[in-house]
């Protein structure tokens, strides 16, 4: 597995560069040393459950943290966040889809006075304003005919929608997104992901994904996995999952009365490198020489007399990848308590 995220030199076309970014909020340190640097039109996915650091290296990059609580060298579109007199301008070169519409929505207008509203303060003609909220409904399928009635009328997947619009309307060189996916039905959660490929690819637009939803790594271009504050891997979603053993091939195992015990045993078997339970009766396993060692471990099973009811062959997805990458962090964290603990004890005889 790889431990070391690489850092490369900074480009013309980059549009946001962290280098050992340290944050530290009241007596906290929140972000432990982060680097990685994003290209012109990359979507890039923050993943990690709450507390993982997601939210506050995004208030770094949107001027929400003074400088005073953070250290190390961060560029917005060219333009660090460290100088005050940087705010304004950064803060027109950038745009942000908060997760709830109702933070940036006026819910009693419709939606072409939003977009008179937004864009008033950004001093844009009207005119100009008008034709480029049409585009972009047009790209995310705003229908037509709600245009000029209220936002309190529209679905919750138009009203996302026209939250993203909203974020874009002044044409912004990075999007940043916080759960996109969260409060939209679950069948029309990869229509919002599609929505966001489709304008990544048509605005060339720089994105970020603040989410818990491992799904939006599918149109990702590298992902970010992020825990306690610590960059663990920052990498293009397939490289990741080649990383692990025989790059991510896994054989889907069904046990009868699958329990515990059987688990161990099965991690005991010389070629497996990973057990993953993904259900009742159900384990994901993977191993090294997978084609070699799949038969030789199949073998093993009917031998102990495990009752198998199905096998099948499948490739790892990142929400796979995430799974193992975490969980490896916890049992190394794990050993070190122990570790710690047993040094504690010895200390004192």
């Amino acid at each position: 597995m790889r431990c070391n995220v690489e850092i490369t030199e900074l480009t013309e076309e980059a549009m946001v560069s962290v280098e050992n970014l340290n944050v530290i909020l009241g007596k906290k340190q929140i972000v432990h040393n982060v680097s990685f640097k994003v290209k012109k039109g990359e979507i890039i996915g923050m993943f990690g459950i709450s507390g993982a650091g997601k939210t506050t290296i995004i208030r770094v990059l949107t001027c929400q943290i003074e400088k005073k609580n953070w250290t190390g060298n961060v560029l917005v579109t060219g333009l660090t966040p460290s100088k005050k007199t940087n705010y304004s301008k950064i803060l027109s070169n950038i745009g942000y889809v908060p997760q709830l519409e109702l933070l940036n929505l006026y819910f009693e207008l419709n939606p072409m006075v939003n977009v008179e509203v937004f864009t008033s303060t950004y001093g844009m003609d009207k005119k100009a304003a008008k034709a480029t909220a049409e585009k972009l409904f047009n790209i995310l399928d705003i229908p037509k005919d709600t245009w000029k009635k209220r936002v309190k009328k529209m679905s919750g997947g138009e009203k996302k929608r026209l939250s993203m619009a909203i974020g874009l309307i002044h044409n912004p060189k990075v999007l940043f997104l916080d759960e996109p996916t969260t409060g939209v039905d679950a069948s029309k959660r990869y229509d919002i992901l599609s929505y966001l490929k489709k304008l990544n690819q048509q605005l060339n637009t720089t994105m970020f994904i603040i989410t818990h939803d491992l799904e939006a790594a599918l149109i990702c271009d590298k992902t970010a996995i992020l825990r306690e504050g610590k960059l663990l891997e920052f990498d293009i979603p397939q490289s990741l999952i080649n990383s692990l053993p025989s790059k991510g091939l896994v054989a889907r195992i069904s046990i009868e009365s699958l329990n515990q015990k059987i688990i161990n045993m099965i991690q005991k078997y010389p070629s497996i490198k990973k057990v993953l339970r993904v259900g009742n009766e159900t384990i994901e396993v993977l191993m090294d020489d997978f084609e070699e060692n799949l038969s030789k471990f199949m073998k093993f099973l009917f031998d102990n007399e495990f009752k198998v009811i199905s096998m099948s062959r499948d490739i790892a997805n990142f929400r796979r990848y995430f799974q193992i990458r975490i969980q490896e962090e916890e049992e190394k964290e794990l050993g070190q308590n122990q570790i710690e603990l047993m040094s504690d004890g010895g200390s004192q005889y």
